[in-house]
């Protein structure tokens, strides 16, 4: 076994959680996803050592920034961040079935270094999210293709100046940040890619 599952299967173990799967979701629940599951990815929960190197990798201070999941699945990323001091934790998933299991798993979720308290799971398609005002760190582990990427990066950079990371594992459309203007890398991983907002940047494309 993967020494990546083996490591997902000792985190749920130690929290009482339910993170580790790999799902297809044309076969888990189509009907309630809806017409973006033609773009969607399937499920498979990001490794935790992988998880906590992008985390660590992001420039903004988690005190004034708020973490946002999209596609947050069964919410693994969503608990790892929680015990870092973010201001505000969300987790985006458009299926159902995933986001119940995610919403049991916040709540079984066995913690004694919980820092974040205020964090939230939202049953949205990415395409049509709101992000929350204010300093983002944008978590995406390769959950959808570009069709659904583009809108998403559209409306991150809507609205008024803020500073923006995003955390990309498993960058298979990195392009689509990478030619827009108001994207750098600032930190390649292997298995993730770090973009950083910058400043005064026209946010279209190059």
């Amino acid at each position: 076994m993967p020494s990546g599952r083996r490591a997902g299967q000792r985190f749920d173990a130690a929290h009482g959680v339910t993170t580790e799967a790999l799902i297809f979701l044309g076969e888990l629940d189509p009907e309630n996803v809806g017409a973006g599951i033609e773009f969607a990815t399937h499920y498979e929960a990001s490794p935790v050592d992988d998880a906590e190197r992008l985390l660590d990798a992001s420039p903004l201070a988690p005190e004034r920034s708020t973490f946002v999941d999209v596609g947050s699945g069964m919410g693994r990323v969503v608990l790892l961040a929680s015990r870092r001091p973010f201001r505000q934790i969300v987790g985006v998933e458009i299926s159902p079935a995933l986001h119940e299991i995610a919403r049991d798993n916040r709540a079984r979720f066995r913690a004694a270094d919980v820092r974040c308290r205020d964090v939230r799971l939202v049953r949205a398609d990415a395409a049509a999210f709101t992000f929350p005002r204010g300093d983002l760190v944008v978590y995406l582990y390769n959950p959808f293709r570009a069709e659904i990427l583009e809108p998403v990066l559209d409306a991150l950079l809507a609205g008024p100046r803020r500073e923006i990371v995003v955390l990309y594992h498993t960058p298979l459309v990195r392009e689509s940040l990478e030619r827009r203007a108001a994207f750098a890398c600032i930190a390649d991983l292997g298995f993730g890619v770090v973009y950083r907002r910058i400043a005064g940047a026209d946010p279209g494309s190059t």
